[in-house]
């Protein structure tokens, strides 16, 4: 069995002190963040705004707060961070405003990549994800191989 490289790194903060059971989960794999709200309700999350979108009905906003926007593309490209935010990371990197951000290949199919370059099958990434007991941390899994090319994304797992 290969050791991934780059270590999963895992925080918690714990909301239960006002929202009981409730608490944000942050994980960290490679160059890759993922963010699950564990238990979320409406009393913590009814009024949240900004990137979270619309907690009851799910309607993802854009900068203004009031332009909906259902294209993830789109979406990101409408908050990347701007020159006139505060700086968010240490290190500033390209792609920098007015550059759009670099958007992932498709991988179910509309790659810019040609097929002799494709080293990793579908096959071979759900292989790899088929430990996942949750359908849809099996379904990202997949995604995320296959559009990394990298068998050990199975470890931001």
């Amino acid at each position: 069995d290969h050791v991934p490289v780059h270590p999963k790194r895992r925080f918690e903060i714990d909301l239960s002190s006002k929202y009981p059971g409730q608490k944000v989960v942050i994980s960290t794999f490679k160059e890759f963040v993922k963010v699950d709200f564990v238990n979320a309700s409406a009393e913590a999350y009814g009024n949240a705004v900004g990137m979270l979108g619309d907690f009851k009905t799910g309607k993802t906003f854009g900068r203004d707060g009031s332009t909906v926007i259902d294209d993830f593309n789109e979406f990101g490209n409408d908050w990347q961070v701007l020159p006139a935010d505060n700086m968010l990371f240490h290190n500033t990197e390209q792609p920098q405003f007015p550059k759009r951000c670099v958007l992932p290949e498709d991988p179910r199919g509309q790659r810019r990549r040609r097929l002799e370059e494709t080293s990793v099958s579908i096959e071979a990434a759900e292989k790899a994800c088929a430990s996942l007991t949750d359908d849809l941390d099996r379904k990202d899994c997949v995604y995320d191989i296959i559009a990394t090319q990298d068998m050990d994304m199975v470890g931001a797992y």
